[in-house]
């Protein structure tokens, strides 16, 4: 089974196998730009990939059979589609969220507009943000903001702070804690349970912070320009930078159990990159230019067959009695 999938600005999907070296190309329909596919999302169980294209369509492709099994289509430019308690949900650009049941809408609500990005949480809800439209948590049962956050005070000029949100991430064990990258490069950490402004302000490197992820003690950041660093999010030190990304990075993602960064952008390459050493562990030339990327719930290393240490061990004389007088 693959260990990553990937998403093309052609439409194509790319399963990549670190065991054998080796990379599966499926296809749907023709490969044309109409067909780009802007957002790659797993399902809850693991077994499905939510394909969103730009044409509007929401591809619903197999991992086991490696085949598309389903297809839900929309008007308007869609951002995401992902599920959350067996329910389909598609995000789109003007913040029209849908919710699918039984491969028909059951409810609609809007979530503002000019909306840039949008993450489920592992509680259930969403998160939203765009450019001026600030960062909110939303009920997916009452459809209404349980967070809304506030802008940062004005500058040094007495000058209004712009909002544009490119990229959003949580902590898999925390939902209070949103790890939020601007257009700005601004890296802002908000703590939904003591206040509405962040808790923390950072300006990162100088270009948009277009993809981000987070684990229970680090934050990953990619911009425009090819950077990749790391932050703790206990006190926001860059703690590492890693290496060898030519152009934008348009998607990072973590695996759920071992040391590993995947990250994907317009040089056409795939990386993975050790977080314990910081090195390319893997790269793939994937011959397109590639938008999201996805790991699987494939084990990459073997686990090797565990062997009791005492047999290793080389059997020494016998200890000596020490008179005590």
């Amino acid at each position: 089974m693959n260990n990553l999938w990937v998403a093309t600005d052609l439409g194509s999907l790319r399963g990549v196998c670190l065991k054998s070296e080796q990379n599966t190309v499926v296809t749907y329909d023709e490969v044309s730009k109409k067909n780009e596919i802007v957002s790659l999302t797993s399902s809850e169980n693991g077994q499905e990939l939510y394909c969103t294209l730009q044409s509007g369509l929401v591809n619903v492709f197999d991992m086991t059979q490696n085949i598309y099994v389903n297809q839900f289509e929309m008007e308007g430019d869609l951002l995401t589609a992902f599920d959350v308690d067996d329910q389909l949900l598609t995000v789109s650009k003007n913040g029209q969220v849908h919710i699918w049941k039984d491969e028909e809408v059951a409810e609609k609500f809007k979530i503002g507009e000019n909306v840039e990005t949008c993450a489920k949480l592992n509680n259930g809800k969403i998160v939203s943000g765009g450019k001026e439209n600030e960062l909110k948590v939303w009920d997916l049962e009452t459809q209404k903001p349980v967070f809304t956050s506030k802008n940062v005070p004005r500058d040094e000029l007495d000058i209004r702070v712009p909002v544009w949100i490119k990229s959003i991430s949580s902590p898999p064990t925390d939902n209070n804690i949103l790890c939020v990258g601007t257009h700005y490069h601004q890296y802002r950490q908000y703590d939904i349970r003591v206040k509405r402004r962040p808790i923390a302000n950072k300006s990162w490197e100088e270009l948009p912070i277009i993809s981000l992820i987070a684990n229970n003690t680090h934050c990953y950041l990619g911009n425009s320009k090819g950077d990749i660093g790391r932050l703790d999010l206990r006190n926001l030190k860059e703690v590492h930078k890693f290496r060898g990304a030519a152009g934008s990075v348009r998607s990072l993602a973590l695996h759920h159990s071992e040391p590993y960064l995947a990250s994907v952008g317009l040089d056409r390459h795939l990386r993975i990159h050790n977080t314990l050493t910081r090195e390319v562990e893997h790269k793939f030339y994937l011959k397109n230019k590639l938008n999201c990327v996805v790991f699987t719930n494939e084990k990459i290393k073997q686990v090797e067959d565990e062997v009791d240490i005492w047999e290793q061990l080389e059997e020494t004389g016998k200890r000596r009695k020490v008179a005590v007088e």
